[in-house]
C-alpha cells in the first residue's frame, strides 16, 4: 500500500513539473488523471509440494484410551496361552493360576488387583454378561473360585487348571457364570 501511494505521488509530482517546463505533454494527458503505475505487493504462490510438517497427532478420546488399554491386558495374557503353565497359587511370567493370570495381565497397565478371584469380584464396576467389553474380568462358579478375562467375541482367556493349562475358551460353552466386573474405567 505504501509502494503504490508512493508511485502515485511520484508520477503526479512528475506529470507536474513536466506540464510547468512548457506543455511538452499533449493536451489530453494534462487534463485526465495519472495512472497510478502497479507495483504491486509480491505473494507467496500456493505450494503445489506437500508440506514436510508432520500433521500434528490428534488427541485420543477416553474411550480410545481406555480400548488400548483393554487391549494392551489381552494381548498380555494371550501371549501367554501357548506357554504358560498351570499352577496353582503361580502369578508369572511362566506358570499361573486363573488370579495369578488376572494380576501379571493388569499390572502390564498399572493396575493393581488383589491377589485371589473372590477379592476380585468385588473390585471395579458390575457388569451385566450382555454389556461385556474386551478387557472386563468375568467370574464363575459360587462362591467365586474362578476368573477369566473377557476378550470379546463370546470368548475369555483364562489359566484353567493342570490338564488344560491356558486357554481361549468359549463364555457360553464354560458355564458356571457367575458375575462380571470392569476395571478399566
Amino acid at each position: 500500500m505504501l509502494v503504490r501511494r508512493f508511485a502515485l505521488s511520484a508520477t503526479l509530482a512528475t506529470t507536474a513539473s513536466l506540464a510547468l517546463l512548457g506543455g511538452m505533454l499533449p493536451a489530453a494527458a494534462e487534463t485526465a488523471a495519472p495512472t497510478p503505475t502497479a507495483t504491486a505487493k509480491p505473494t507467496a504462490a500456493p505450494s503445489a509440494a506437500p508440506s514436510t510438517e508432520a500433521p500434528k497427532p490428534k488427541k485420543k478420546t477416553k474411550a480410545q484410551k481406555l480400548k488400548a488399554k483393554a487391549n494392551k491386558v489381552i494381548k498380555a495374557a494371550k501371549s501367554k496361552v501357548k506357554k504358560g503353565q498351570y499352577k496353582r497359587g503361580a502369578t508369572g511370567p511362566n506358570k499361573f493360576d486363573c488370579s495369578g493370570l488376572m494380576v501379571w495381565s493388569f499390572k502390564k497397565i498399572g493396575i493393581k488387583l488383589p491377589r485371589v478371584s473372590r477379592a476380585m469380584s468385588k473390585k471395579g464396576k458390575k457388569v451385566a454378561k450382555k454389556n461385556l467389553k474386551p478387557g472386563d474380568l468375568v467370574f464363575f462358579y459360587s462362591p467365586v473360585s474362578h476368573v477369566a478375562l473377557y476378550i470379546g467375541g463370546g470368548k475369555i482367556v483364562h489359566a484353567r487348571n493342570t490338564r488344560d493349562d491356558l486357554d481361549i475358551s468359549s463364555l457360553k460353552k464354560y458355564g458356571h457364570y457367575h458375575s462380571a466386573r470392569r476395571v478399566i474405567y
